[in-house]
């Protein structure tokens, strides 16, 4: 092989890797900043109503990436300001992500979901345990920055 065709091919590789890296860079950009309308939230109260110790799913409708752990893609739920889960979605579209949720302590609760520069909040009201009740600890599933993966489909 000639020295002019290995710079040829060394200049078309490096051009490739380049344009990659732009596409890279650029998409990752995009997905820097998530709308506020994207991110949903929503509550549903466990039969009996909102009952310290008493568990409930949260569901967030959130932009997914189809590519895991971008920092920017991280879902975080928390309440009244302290996490209690986050995850990544991992649908490339619009992704249904699910936490539970077991409020500690009674009064009002405002829950949100965050990913990115958007967010979600709701507001719900906990009554206190009935007498006798074991109340949980508060723990913090995956908020330490690592987090879980995402699953489902919106809708499923």
């Amino acid at each position: 092989m000639s020295s002019s065709s290995m710079l040829r091919r060394r200049i078309g590789w490096g051009a490739s890797s380049l344009m990659a890296a732009v596409a890279m860079v650029g998409w990752g950009t995009a997905a820097a900043s998530v709308p506020q309308s994207y991110v949903a939230l929503q509550v549903p109260a466990p039969a009996g109503g909102f009952v310290v110790g008493t568990s409930t799913e949260v569901h967030a409708s959130v932009l997914g990436t189809g590519m895991p752990f971008l920092p920017n893609m991280q879902v975080t739920f928390t309440d009244n300001g302290t996490c209690f889960d986050s995850m990544y979605p991992l649908n490339v579209d619009e992704s249904d992500v699910r936490a539970t949720w077991t409020p500690t302590t009674p009064g009002i609760h405002t829950l949100t979901v965050t990913q990115g520069g958007g967010s979600a909040t709701q507001t719900v009201t906990v009554a206190a345990a009935p007498a006798g009740t074991k109340v949980p600890t508060p723990s913090t599933p995956g908020c330490g920055g690592s987090g879980s993966a995402g699953s489902g489909s919106f809708g499923s």
